[in-house]
């Protein structure tokens, strides 16, 4: 017998124990699901059963890293867990997951990035439609995105976080790489279509290398890429997927203006999930204006509590004008000691305190 064929036996040989002990796992993650749902009952139904629990898949990949000893690089052990929790959990749940679409958005694919193939995806025409998706319990979970590293905050998500009933549960970071796509050459672009976040990230470039072409708000990437693709002379600013999912040709690659664009998104559900060692929370209040320092005296509470600031943010509030709607993220869990006593606090400077949740920290390095 050749090496090559003894090699491959041995490779049909592992293939059926890892079979095996796929089917193994997946029968004791069926076990989980079921006690967690005698959980449930035993509350009487106070709470949603949750079968994504993303403090516990964060504790996974950490031990993944640990008992790692190559030739298989972390992140091609990453994609075949993600691939095997995604599994699991659609055998304990049926899982939908709504996100800003059409198909090909960096929303989908921030979706698809954390939950895999094995769940269900529906796309939304605008991120409002995101929340009402969960709060309705038309979806599981939803996903939208909270900020650019370039072009900073998402304002349409933050206007729906202060009308919201939904809870933060999870951040996930996508590195974001734009091109701009069209049937049309370059000089022959008229027009360039993309989300206003879209094109912050690349206004630079386009001032450069387009000058005179008009830019387009739309929705979302994908939307642009559609009415790229329907109009001669337009381009849009998107995803590469999005090239083949809509028959664009690619006019040029990694146009962001900075190299190190990256969007941070955020997965909301009904609740969030329970504490780890190493937690955000965020939080949105008001203030009254009247009073001096009423601001500086809320934001000293966290300092008080020896709770670290990561983001301070405003809105206006929509009660009447001039009047805003701040929101902080701070280190910490909901359910730890510190944050509820500095929620606590909080409540004696600022009105209308909401936790909007919290979610183990994945923030890259």
């Amino acid at each position: 017998m050749s090496d090559l064929s003894s090699l491959r036996k041995r490779i049909d040989s592992l293939d059926t124990t890892l079979v095996n002990l796929l089917n193994e796992r997946a029968q004791v993650s069926l076990s989980i699901g079921a006690a967690k749902r005698r959980e449930t009952a035993n509350d009487n139904g106070a709470k949603e059963t949750h079968v994504y629990m993303p403090g516990r898949e964060k504790e996974v990949y950490a031990k993944l890293e640990r008992l790692n000893s190559g030739p298989l690089a972390n992140v091609s052990l990453h994609a075949i867990f993600r691939e095997i929790m995604s599994a699991s959990i659609a055998l304990q749940k049926d899982v939908s997951v709504a996100y800003l679409g059409p198909p090909g958005t960096f929303s989908h694919q921030a979706a698809y990035t954390r939950l895999g193939d094995s769940v269900a995806y529906h796309p939304v025409n605008q991120i409002a439609g995101v929340f009402e998706a969960v709060e309705k319990k038309k979806a599981t979970y939803g996903i939208v995105p909270f900020e650019n590293s370039t072009y900073g905050t998402v304002v349409e998500t933050m206007d729906s976080f202060i009308r919201t009933t939904v809870r933060v549960r999870a951040e996930i970071y996508l590195p974001v790489h734009q091109c701009l796509l069209s049937n049309s050459a370059m000089d022959k672009i008229t027009k360039v279509y993309s989300h206003p976040q879209g094109l912050g990230q690349v206004q630079q470039w386009l001032t450069t290398h387009l000058p005179d072409a008009k830019r387009i708000p739309v929705k979302s990437t994908a939307e642009a890429a559609e009415q790229a693709a329907a109009e001669p002379g337009a381009a849009a600013v998107c995803s590469e997927i999005c090239a083949s999912l809509y028959g664009l040709n690619v006019v040029a690659s990694d146009i962001e203006d900075n190299s190190a664009n990256t969007t941070r998104f955020l997965l909301i559900g009904t609740d969030s999930d329970n504490a780890t060692n190493d937690d955000h929370t965020l939080i949105h209040f008001t203030v009254d204006h009247r009073q001096p320092g009423a601001l500086c005296d809320g934001l000293k509470v966290f300092k008080n509590h020896n709770l670290n600031l990561f983001k301070i943010d405003s809105r206006p509030s929509g009660q009447r004008p001039w009047h805003y709607v701040f929101m902080v993220e701070c280190s910490g869990h909901a359910q730890n000691e510190s944050v509820q006593n500095a929620v606590k606090d909080l409540n004696q400077f600022c009105l209308d305190v909401v936790v909007l949740g919290s979610f183990p920290n994945q923030r890259p390095e």
